[in-house]
């Protein structure tokens, strides 16, 4: 075969594998309300930047196109690359559901095994589109044990670089697994599902019917399971958000996280914080109001919000350097921490010390939620766990009570002793091993058992309580740094975090502890 043929039939292979699964199959994927995958990383990069990996790869290893080229599956159902977001390089895995529903094969199978090894081997981030039914069972079967080696590959570059998982379809068995090792996950309403095994498996199984939406759609692990962080409503946004997400985090554990300019001044004062906490101390508000003050203006970028809202967790700019906050919420269970809120918070923790992330804490927290649906969650050992994470992370933190911290809830929550670079409270805020009445409770329960009037001694109590408690009993035994000003809450971060920037080392280097646990 001469040169002009050869260069023929690689255009020829070329142009079949841009056609996906063909036209109908396309316009099917289309009627759905779903792109495909090539359209979706023409979206996700920067404009030319994309270069294919195994753009060739067909389950039939050429065989089909001595039959004709319509029996190949084109890339095998999977397009994969290498390519720059913002100018940052990055690999691109996405699963095209036009070809055999986008399910794992051999070849599917070694294509991700390469990017992910490619990017263990160049320290990249690695950005999942996925959309795939899970395992081609016709490939599959007398195949013996199953490997593992994707999701151990994964886990290596856990802490090493990002992974992002873009959840665009009912994605299921592989894929599902892929989304659940990554560190951030993005679910499409309504069509993204996660689940082990799709409503088929789960009928032949248990005998169960039930939708994707009920066994594993957004509502499922954004808000209860908490599998996945963030749900949007078109692929356009679960896009942008991903690229976002990516705009706070260095490259790789080599790099510190890229500063950006946001021309909000770094000693800017916040006029309407005086007001935003109220003056009965059970009285709920929305620590959210704080955090948007705080940061520099529009940078709060938070993750999980709809999954233990009695938590705030999320990355934020300050003077344009990316930092992670952990807040309590006041208005949901009075900012308790709960098994899965201690969840939340030791997963992000984790991913900000693999990155280099500093860390800001607010307080607001009356302990560990206590009762029998708290126990019955275990919420003392992720409780505990959370702990863990604080006691190996090596980055920056700052811890600022805004109104009051009792308990192992506090500790968790870093409170005094936790190495942090300044530990600072408002006027009003208060501290103790037990909220001022629950203390009072226990220690003088026989004396307000028999009190002729136990309403009048239990204020007479609590007032002689609140003269020993308080910011500034603790400022006056040097339990914390300084009592300011809520208005200077922004600038006296700042002053912290930049002082800790002068610790950093050249070049960054990877905690010694493993990455990001899922």
């Amino acid at each position: 075969m001469n040169k002009d043929h050869l260069l023929e039939e690689l255009y020829e292979r070329r142009a079949h594998a841009e056609l996906m699964g063909g036209e109908k199959r396309v316009a099917k994927q289309e009627a759905c309300g779903k792109k495909t995958a090539r359209a979706r990383i023409a979206m996700l990069v920067d404009m030319g930047s994309f270069t294919e990996y195994g753009q060739l790869a067909t389950h039939e290893s050429g065989r089909g196109y001595a039959q004709g080229v319509e029996e190949v599956s084109a890339a095998d159902g999977v397009v994969c690359g290498v390519a720059k977001i913002n100018g940052g390089p990055v690999v691109v895995v996405a699963e095209d559901f036009t070809v055999k529903a986008g399910t794992y094969g051999i070849v599917h199978g070694r294509k991700k095994r390469r990017m992910v090894k490619l990017a263990l081997q160049e320290r990249l981030p690695v950005v999942w589109l996925l959309d795939g039914a899970g395992a081609r069972a016709q490939e599959m079967i007398g195949e013996g044990l199953p490997e593992g080696i994707n999701y151990l590959l994964m886990a290596e570059l856990s802490g090493i670089a990002p992974q992002v998982a873009v959840v665009m379809g009912p994605s299921a068995g592989d894929s599902s697994l892929i989304a659940a090792l990554s560190q951030f996950i993005i679910m499409v309403r309504p069509l993204a599902m996660l689940a082990a095994g799709g409503p088929p498996i789960v009928k032949a199984a248990t005998g169960q019917e039930i939708s994707k939406e009920d066994l594993g759609g957004a509502d499922i692990h954004c808000r209860i399971s908490g599998v996945a962080d963030n749900a949007v409503e078109t692929e356009e946004e679960a896009i942008l958000l991903a690229k976002r997400f990516l705009s706070y985090l260095p490259v790789n554990a080599w790099q510190y996280p890229p500063r950006m300019d946001t021309s909000d001044p770094d000693d800017r004062l916040c006029e309407d914080l005086v007001d935003i906490v109220p003056s009965n101390p059970r009285s709920p508000y929305n620590m959210k109001k704080i955090i948007h003050r705080v940061v520099d203006d529009e940078s709060f970028f938070e993750i999980k919000p709809e999954h233990a809202m009695e938590l705030i967790v999320g990355f934020a700019r300050m003077d344009g350097h990316p930092t992670g906050f952990v807040a309590n919420q006041p208005m949901v269970g009075a900012g308790s921490i709960t098994a899965a809120a201690a969840r939340k918070a030791r997963h992000f923790i984790d991913m900000c010390n693999a990155y280099h992330v500093p860390l800001v804490f607010l307080q607001d927290v009356p302990g560990l939620m206590p009762g029998p649906i708290s126990e019955h969650a275990g919420a003392l050992r992720p409780g505990l766990a959370l702990t863990y994470s604080l006691a190996w992370a090596n980055v920056p933190r700052v811890t600022v009570v805004i109104r009051k911290a009792f308990g192992y809830g506090a500790c968790a929550m870093a409170g005094a002793g936790a190495g942090q670079s300044v530990v600072l409270a408002w006027p009003g805020a208060d501290f103790g091993s037990l909220p001022p009445t629950s203390a009072i409770l226990s220690a003088h329960a026989r004396e307000l058992d028999q009190a002729e009037n136990r309403e009048v001694l239990m204020t007479e109590l609590l007032e002689r309580y609140q003269k020993c408690s308080g910011a500034f009993q603790a400022a006056q035994v040097f339990n914390i740094d300084d009592v300011i000003d809520p208005r200077e809450t922004r600038t006296r971060i700042n002053r912290a975090l930049e002082m800790s920037r002068l610790r950093r080392s050249e070049p960054a280097r990877p905690p010694m502890r493993a990455g990001v646990m899922p």
